[in-house]
């Protein structure tokens, strides 16, 4: 039988681990999305070698498990290479890593989304590629990436809870320390599912909003 009584006077204590789970999630987002951009535009524009490079690079964040990067940062960085970092560093790190590649392909996908007129008119102009870039393509493309950005965000701010295979005290960790005390999992962790349904559901909306009005974007109706 299901005891709620037992655990709810425990939810200030698993509040107490939002704070780092929102620092993770920002760091991780603002890192791998300054990465992203010229990811992306290697991937768009760059000679064969690098565009390759940033391929490599993306498929491979893309394609296998975060947690991965977390253990493999935590624990083979030191016996391989002897750097040793921190637990949030290692977190952040990793998931920023994986957020580069996500928000490329989101950029990329906005960059090729803009009509082929909009680089020619700018061309005549006398823009070089890097100005057509900035300052007539990106502005557009904006309109395009908000909702899929938000939707990365919310991806990104349910792997924080990762962190806890390393022992850094955000809500997933500070729940199976709980869980393990209370011996009420269940309980422990149906909390900790809606502390994050209430950090993430906001974004949830948000993102839909941003979808509806930018399914208007390059409508030429």
């Amino acid at each position: 039988m299901l005891r709620f009584d037992t655990v709810i006077g425990d939810v200030p204590l698993l509040l107490l681990g939002v704070p780092l789970t929102l620092g993770i999630t920002a760091v991780a987002f603002m890192a791998g999305t300054v990465a992203a951009l010229p990811i992306a535009v290697v991937r768009i524009a760059s000679p064969a070698l690098f565009g390759r490079i940033a391929r490599a690079w993306v498929e491979f964040f893309r394609t296998t498990p975060p947690l991965m990067h977390v253990a493999w940062a935590y624990y083979a960085l030191p016996v391989i290479a002897g750097i040793r970092l921190d637990a949030f560093t290692v977190v952040a790190g990793a998931l920023a890593c994986s957020t580069s590649a996500v928000m490329s392909e989101v950029f990329r996908g906005g960059i090729l989304a803009v009509p082929r007129g909009q680089w020619d008119a700018s061309q005549v102009l006398g823009l070089a590629w890097p100005q057509r870039l900035w300052w007539v393509v990106l502005p557009q493309t904006l309109r395009v990436i908000l909702a899929p950005t938000c939707n990365a965000l919310v991806g990104l701010l349910k792997q924080s809870s990762l962190a806890a295979v390393i022992a850094v005290p955000e809500i997933m960790n500070r729940g199976m320390i709980l869980a393990s005390q209370t011996f009420r999992p269940i309980e422990v962790l149906t909390l900790v599912a809606l502390i994050y349904f209430g950090l993430t559901w906001p974004l949830v909306l948000l993102s839909s909003s941003l979808e509806r009005r930018s399914s208007l974007a390059f409508r030429s109706d």
